[in-house]
């Protein structure tokens, strides 16, 4: 595919015979392109994995049309109120009056404050698994996040795992799997896109993120889901791999120019006539 210069709606995209994928991506100037899913259960009781960009209403309606009747829809996993999942909940809920939106008491609270309707929300129980439709969600917090109130979920009959916001990834191209992707281009995109929407990783507690990874690699789904990354239908272990190397062992860390850190790699002194040390009188 040409690299993209407009945020684009790509068509659906089965991920199994339950689960369908809603890709779109949005350009990222001098960057690349980031992907922006969203993701349809077909069950007993259909729901819908957040809403998409505003920028793509119309589309996003137009696709989510053709998956499924709107009057069907019962449930939408709003996994944090950032706009690029959110963008399109009030016409969705607008044309699907039987559905209603599953968050935590965070994301209640952000969705209040932006003046969304909270009396069809239900909120997520912290501790038993989601039952919907026959099949159970278990909640489970990503492995890293740019928002405090974002939620993710185990789905064990498809061994699907949704990482919310974990393992976006910069690409060059949109492609349709993970497995399309070069080895260095994916190790690029993917810390690339951490250093920003997740600057906090290069000072994280690297032995205990390493045991989340470890823990979610001893889950082995199958199926890992990002908001922001083709559909990885080979596993975790070359994510995992990837942010394990690049986080959890000795190197130099990424810089982050707003940091303290950055800060005194230069003299802040010189800054101030006051606090140069060439102004001390001995």
């Amino acid at each position: 595919m040409p690299t993209l210069n407009q945020p684009t709606m790509l068509p659906a995209q089965a991920i199994t015979n339950d689960w369908t994928l809603l890709p779109s991506y949005l350009p990222i100037p001098q960057m690349g392109v980031l992907a922006v899913n969203s993701a349809l259960l077909h069950a007993e009781e259909p729901l819908l994995v957040d809403t998409g960009i505003a920028a793509l209403r119309e589309d996003f309606m137009a696709s989510l049309r053709r998956q499924i009747n709107l009057e069907d829809l019962r449930w939408i996993w709003l996994s944090h109120t950032d706009p690029d999942h959110l963008g399109n909940l009030e016409p969705v809920l607008a044309e699907a009056p039987n559905a209603q939106v599953l968050t935590t008491f965070l994301g209640m609270g952000k969705m209040g404050l932006a003046g969304f309707d909270v009396g069809r929300v239900k909120l997520l129980d912290g501790t038993d698994p989601f039952e919907v439709g026959g099949r159970r969600l278990h909640p489970l917090r990503p492995p890293y996040y740019d928002a405090p109130e974002s939620i993710g979920f185990y789905d064990p009959q498809d061994s699907l795992f949704f990482a919310v916001d974990s393992f976006g990834a910069l690409l060059g191209d949109p492609v349709s799997e993970v497995a399309e992707i070069p080895p260095q281009a994916l190790r690029d995109g993917l810390l690339g896109w951490s250093s920003i929407d997740a600057p906090w990783l290069t000072r994280i507690d690297a032995a205990g993120f390493g045991r989340t990874l470890a823990a979610l690699e001893k889950l082995n789904p199958e199926r890992l889901l990002s908001s922001h990354l083709p559909i990885a239908l080979d596993g975790v272990s070359r994510l995992t791999d990837l942010l394990g190397d690049a986080y959890c062992r000795d190197r130099a860390p990424a810089t982050d120019p707003w940091s303290v850190e950055h800060l005194l790699l230069g003299d802040p002194a010189a800054d101030h006539p006051d606090r140069r040390t060439d102004n001390v009188v001995t």
